[in-house]
C-alpha cells in the first residue's frame, strides 16, 4: 500500500535521479567541447563561448534542484538558459548555413553548433516534461 510518505519519498527520490542524469549530460557536453579545444586544438569562437555559458546555467539549475529539491523557478531556469543557448545556436547556424565546409570539424556529419541546437532542444523538452510529471509538494498533499 502507498502511504503519503512513501509517496513523498519516491518522488523526491525519482526528482533527484533525474536532475543528477541531466548534470551528467551537462558535464559530458561539456567535456567534450574542452577536450575540442585542448586536445585537436579547436579554439572556440565568441558564439560558442555562449553556447558554453548556457550549458554552465543549465547546470546550475540542475544544482538547485538537487541541493534544494525540485522547484518550478528552478526548471525555469534551466528553460530559460536553454533558450538563450537555442538563440545562439541558431544563430550560428544561420552564419554557416550556406558555406559546405561549416565552421570545425564536424562529428557524425553534424558540426558543434548543430549538435548544441539538438541538446537545447532536448534541454527544454526534457524540463517541460519535469514540470508536467512532478508537481509541488503542495499539489501533491491536495491530491492524497
Amino acid at each position: 500500500m502507498i502511504t503519503k510518505t512513501n509517496l513523498h519519498k519516491i518522488i523526491n527520490e525519482v526528482e533527484w535521479i533525474d536532475s543528477i542524469i541531466g548534470l551528467v549530460g551537462v558535464s559530458i557536453i561539456l567535456g567534450a567541447a574542452l577536450f575540442v579545444q585542448f586536445f585537436l586544438h579547436e579554439q572556440p569562437c565568441p558564439l560558442c563561448e555562449l553556447q558554453r555559458a548556457a550549458f554552465v546555467n543549465i547546470g546550475i539549475g540542475l544544482l538547485m534542484n538537487v541541493r534544494y529539491g525540485n522547484k518550478a523557478s528552478h526548471w525555469g531556469i534551466v528553460i530559460l538558459s536553454a533558450c538563450a543557448g537555442l538563440a545562439v545556436s541558431i544563430r550560428q547556424i544561420c552564419l554557416h548555413i550556406t558555406s559546405p565546409e561549416g565552421f570545425g570539424d564536424a562529428f557524425l556529419g553534424l558540426h558543434m553548433y548543430s549538435w548544441c541546437f539538438i541538446g537545447f532542444s532536448l534541454v527544454v523538452v526534457g524540463s517541460a516534461v519535469m514540470l508536467l510529471i512532478y508537481p509541488e509538494k503542495k499539489k501533491i498533499q491536495a491530491i492524497i
